[in-house]
């Protein structure tokens, strides 16, 4: 087990990518903490890593929330866990509306979850690796909308770009001390955020995939677990996209 005794908070753990990462870092042996803003879901979620037979506790949490984000550390403080490796995956999408029309809530509600839920889980995180010094997995979750563009998505495109150069300063800060942050740039992935798109882009998405078809959680999760392993030891800052060849 690559994991076994190492312990992995993942957000927006409650669906999608989310979920498929905490069962394959489950089946690995992590103890987790499921952060979810959703309660049910972060349970059903929680139920399922507990079916593996791994220690878990789910919290629920708003991540574009610096406190709900300072009291979800502090439940792993309360337990007496080390954080070894953070996946900074909760995220959103409003329904894409054109620059000229979109209003400061709406950029906010994009912008806040991805950018600055990322900075402040990272943020707590890194600390208490720093206080533990035994090295650490920082992942987050970039797009490929960062590296291409998604048009009436402008604040999710901003938000997944500035976390891909997010990635590139904190993974120099903190490298020589055995701390690896790197990001995931999906390409299209069948995750609840699809169902905002008008159901006639699908086969459109379809078509702009060399591959032929939309990539399934789990395929993300794989690449979560080669970076949360000692198999990445000289991957640092950088952006690896698993897109079925729609960007290269």
């Amino acid at each position: 087990m690559r994991l076994k005794d190492k312990v992995a908070i993942i957000t927006g753990a409650g669906s999608g990518l989310g979920r498929a990462i905490a069962l394959r870092f489950a089946d690995e042996g992590a103890r987790l903490v499921i952060a979810e803003i959703n309660e049910a879901k972060g349970e059903e979620t929680l139920s399922l890593v507990q079916q593996k037979g791994v220690e878990a506790f789910s919290v629920t949490t708003d991540v574009s929330s610096s406190a709900a984000v300072t009291r979800l550390f502090q439940s792993i403080d309360d337990r007496q866990w080390p954080v070894d490796i953070l996946v900074n995956n909760a995220g959103n999408a409003g329904h894409l509306t054109p620059v000229h029309e979109m209003t400061d809530e709406q950029w906010h509600a994009v912008v806040d979850v991805h950018l600055s839920g990322t900075f402040y889980c990272t943020r707590e995180a890194v600390k208490r690796m720093l206080s533990v010094g035994r090295g650490g997995a920082v992942i987050n979750m970039s797009s490929v909308a960062a590296l291409r563009g998604l048009p009436g998505g402008s604040s999710y495109t901003a938000a997944k770009g500035a976390i891909s150069s997010f990635t590139k300063g904190v993974a120099q800060e903190y490298a020589s001390l055995g701390i690896r942050v790197n990001a995931i740039a999906p390409g299209w992935v069948e995750t609840p955020i699809l169902e905002n798109l008008p159901d006639e882009m699908r086969p459109m998405l379809v078509a702009s995939t060399p591959l032929g078809r939309i990539g399934a959680p789990e395929e993300i999760a794989s690449v979560a677990l080669f970076l949360a392993t000692d198999e990445s030891s000289y991957v640092i800052g950088q952006t690896i996209s698993p897109n079925g060849g729609m960007y290269t």
